[in-house]
């Protein structure tokens, strides 16, 4: 197992919202693993830069200085790249990256450095095959974090990876996959956590794309978020019970607030959802101000100083508990 490995479980439009619980989901939920690893009772704006021993929950600016409401193709660029998406294409735009933004992850994707650098990378999610015939003939509509997979010639996996516990679903547990006829385990959302772990222990960079929170988000549906949470802290639980925590940093991040409240279907202003855990989180905590350090921070942790950038913001105070 490479020793500076890194796991990124990418929530699409998850902020830290009000600690109201007429409109936060997280206020209504109880999620044991979360917190056990920052010891914060619920996930919300209030709490945001609480550093604890075994990890930290930060909000990271997602407006990036441009006006208007983040969205998920401008989010995900930046995260994966660096690079201020929104300002350099003069807005936020989603949900899929256009020709300008498509070209900045072909050229600058955190897949493509890795790999030029010999480092083995893996995208964890499961696709049916209808959907990878689709990509194959260039008629799929891919989100950026897929998109710049893709673009970097990265293994889109299958169901038959998803059968053989080498991918993970869009849903986390198998119950809803759209192909009948493949003969997939039952599977827990715990479970797919130790799967995906597993698949961490061979990579230096493992990546899983959970989409279905944008999607409850959109349609505020209180009991399938509240279901949706349940999940995640289950998926975290099977992670961090598989991976070892001393040389493993676990990185939960975000594009976007929408999820987070359920006053409205439009994205928000909410700072982005972000959790480290493990290996020298305590490290990268003080220079996570906004979604562009993402990509160097992990850089940092898997190569060490030596590549890290050099234009690194300016470590802010956070909360210790």
């Amino acid at each position: 197992m490479p020793m500076n490995s890194v796991i990124v479980l990418f929530l699409d439009g998850v902020g830290l919202g009000a600690a109201d619980p007429e409109a936060n989901p997280f206020m209504h939920v109880t999620m044991p693993t979360l917190q056990s690893l920052v010891g914060i009772t619920h996930a919300t704006r209030d709490v945001a830069g609480t550093v604890a021993e075994r990890a930290a929950l930060l909000g990271l600016d997602a407006g990036l200085g441009v006006p208007g409401l983040p969205q998920s193709a401008t989010g995900q660029t930046t995260i994966l790249t660096g690079h201020n998406a929104p300002a350099t294409i003069g807005r936020h735009d989603g949900p899929y990256p256009d020709r300008q933004l498509r070209e900045m992850l072909i050229r600058d994707s955190l897949f493509k450095t890795l790999l030029e650098a010999g480092q083995p990378v893996a995208y964890a999610n499961a696709y049916p095959d209808r959907f990878l015939d689709r990509v194959k003939r260039g008629k799929g509509r891919l989100s950026a974090n897929t998109q710049a997979a893709y673009r970097a010639n990265l293994k889109l996996r299958s169901g038959q990876d998803l059968r053989r516990g080498r991918a993970i679903s869009a849903f986390l547990s198998n119950e809803f996959w759209p192909e009948p006829e493949l003969q997939l385990p039952s599977i827990t959302a715990r479970q797919a956590g130790t799967h995906l772990a597993a698949l961490a222990k061979e990579h230096t960079l493992t990546f899983f794309e959970f989409w279905y929170s944008d999607l409850v988000g959109h349609k505020r549906d209180r009991e399938r978020s509240l279901h949706l949470l349940q999940m995640l802290d289950d998926f975290l639980a099977g992670i961090t019970a598989t991976i070892d925590l001393a040389k493993t940093l676990l990185l939960v991040v975000s594009d976007h607030g929408n999820f987070e409240d359920w006053t409205t279907a439009k994205h928000t202003h909410n700072p982005a959802f972000t959790l480290l855990a493990g290996a020298n989180f305590h490290r990268l905590v003080p220079h996570l101000n906004t979604l562009t350090d993402l990509k160097p921070a992990i850089l940092t942790h898997i190569f060490g100083n030596s590549r890290g950038d050099s234009s690194r913001p300016t470590p802010v105070d956070r909360h210790v508990r």
